[in-house]
């Protein structure tokens, strides 16, 4: 394979693309198959992969892998069309004779399905999960070795072929890679080039995971008279398409007084869940209310625990750059000081991939939205009901209050609106109600305004507390009368009744 002097395309970085498959020979990157004759000799089984560290000869068949495991998911031996056969040639062992060709052109190759082909399925790249990816594979480059004019040209033969990759089911899903009509007229006992390598990235598009062929319809000369074409070496490249699915996630902001202010933080993460590293671009231009005090972040990844490429820093993040391995993450941790907040604010981080870095197919996951929240208070009213109309009340009103965020301060109680009779008066949460002169003569309410603790003293609440009394010397309610049936009245009711059926009777008769 002397010929394929070419140069060979840089190895994988997390800054490309596209790859090729890891091995090269003489110079070409991205072979991934090859079959071949010869080892041992005349054995006409696909028997030897560049990558596997064998040698393509040898008195014994090779122990190594037959092809690339990331890029192809198996192999087959190679397949012969409609009435074609192989074995090996008596002269020359290394490679082989394939009789029954009947057909004179090309296309009469193919209406007779006269071929021999090179069958394998392509891989699947996975993400960190282990789910299947939409990751593409592409063939760049297809060579056979030219036999027919190996060993000084003395063995030629006089045959031609028409190439074509296919699917499982023998659709060409190419256009003709290469139709040679009378290889015999071909000069050199070097390697032909059926597809002249390209890549990495585009060439032949192959989806993951699914099976096609390297195929060749074969048909006779004007001088051949035997039916029989000589083969033996065939090899192809491949790329693939490289994925990373880089996902943001966030936690709460969460704040915690300290003394006059609050110390706020927050984490977010940045996930390589797609089969291949990349690089992210991180920024997190921070909460408005920090970007004014003296933010600090960190940077960690995951699982290992090593430090990011850039571990830690000041203010906002902008653009940094991390690398990220395949299921890596980098966790971000940011804290500041600063003042109680009153109003809700939201942020946004985003990690973004690097110009040049494996394709990332769902955007929508790389930003995550952080929301800081100001604390709540909530204050419940309270009922009191007086022992006595004169009996002053003393209520607790805070120990019912609750928050979030803050802790709620009983020495902020206030009244804000008094009751219409009575005074109040509060202390350290404790409010006290007496009732004026002469008694509370009909229930009455007041409001109190309630805050939280510093720094968070300015978010408050407002709660009503309602009392009454029982009223003195309150007479009970008399029940209505039902008058008395006497004698009297239940003589008279005999009497109208008897007369009532006297009556009836009279009718009864009258009819």
């Amino acid at each position: 394979m002397g010929a394929l002097l070419l140069a060979g395309a840089a190895g994988p970085t997390l800054a490309q693309s596209y790859v090729n498959a890891p091995s090269s020979y003489l110079g070409v990157d991205g072979l991934v198959a090859g079959w071949m004759s010869n080892r041992p000799p005349g054995t006409l089984t696909q028997d030897w992969y560049p990558g596997s560290g064998e040698a393509s000869t040898g008195a014994g068949p090779v122990s190594g892998p037959t092809h690339d495991v990331v890029f192809l998911s198996s192999t087959g031996p190679q397949r012969f069309g409609t009435g074609l056969s192989a074995s090996p040639d008596p002269t020359y062992p290394d490679f082989q004779v394939i009789s029954g060709l009947t057909t004179d052109t090309a296309d009469g190759a193919k209406l007779a399905q006269q071929y021999i082909e090179f069958p394998f399925v392509t891989g699947t790249m996975r993400y960190a999960d282990t789910s299947p990816s939409a990751a593409l594979f592409y063939v760049n480059g297809a060579f056979t070795a030219k036999r027919w004019n190996l060993n000084g040209n003395t063995h030629p033969r006089a045959f031609g072929y028409a190439a074509y990759l296919v699917d499982g089911d023998g659709n060409a899903v190419s256009a003709l890679l290469q139709q040679t009509d009378d290889v015999s007229t071909v000069a050199g006992d070097d390697f032909q080039f059926v597809r002249a390598p390209d890549g990495p990235g585009p060439g032949i598009t192959l989806q993951p995971g699914s099976a096609y062929a390297l195929r060749f319809y074969l048909y006779r000369t004007a001088a051949n008279t035997d039916g029989k074409a000589s083969w033996d070496d065939t090899l192809f490249t491949m790329s693939r398409q490289t994925l990373a699915e880089i996902i943001v996630g966030a936690s709460a902001i969460t704040a915690a007084p300290a003394g006059t202010q609050n110390h706020y933080s927050y984490s977010f993460n940045v996930y390589n869940h797609g089969p291949d590293a990349t690089r992210a671009v991180v920024s997190d231009p921070l909460p408005a209310t920090a970007n004014g005090a003296s933010a600090t972040w960190s940077c960690t990844l995951q699982p290992s625990g090593s430090p990011c490429a850039t571990p830690s820093g000041n203010g906002p993040i902008s653009a940094v750059v991390q690398a990220l391995n395949s299921g890596e993450t980098a966790l971000y941790t940011v804290t500041w000081t600063g003042p109680g907040v009153t109003t809700a604010s939201t942020h946004t981080v985003t990690a973004q991939p690097e110009a040049g870095s494996p394709t990332d197919p769902i955007s929508t996951n790389n930003a995550a939205e952080l929301s800081l929240v100001p604390p709540t208070i909530t204050a419940v009213d309270d009922v009191v009901t007086l022992g006595t109309n004169t009996a002053s009340a003393t209520t607790p009103v805070a120990s019912n209050d609750t928050s979030s965020g803050g802790a709620v301060d009983p020495a902020t109680v206030t009244v804000v609106t008094p009751p219409a009779a009575g005074t109040v008066s509060c202390a350290s949460g404790i409010c006290t109600y007496v009732p004026p002169a002469g008694g509370l003569a009909s229930p009455v309410s007041y409001q109190y305004n309630i805050c939280l603790a510093a720094p968070n003293q300015a978010i408050c609440a407002t709660a009503t507390v309602r009392v009454s009394a029982a009223q003195p010397n309150a007479q009970p309610a008399m029940p209505t009368p039902v008058p008395a049936t006497g004698a009297y009245a239940l003589s008279l009711l005999a009497v109208l009744l008897g007369l009532l059926g006297i009556r009836q009777s009279r009718r009864s008769s009258a009819q």
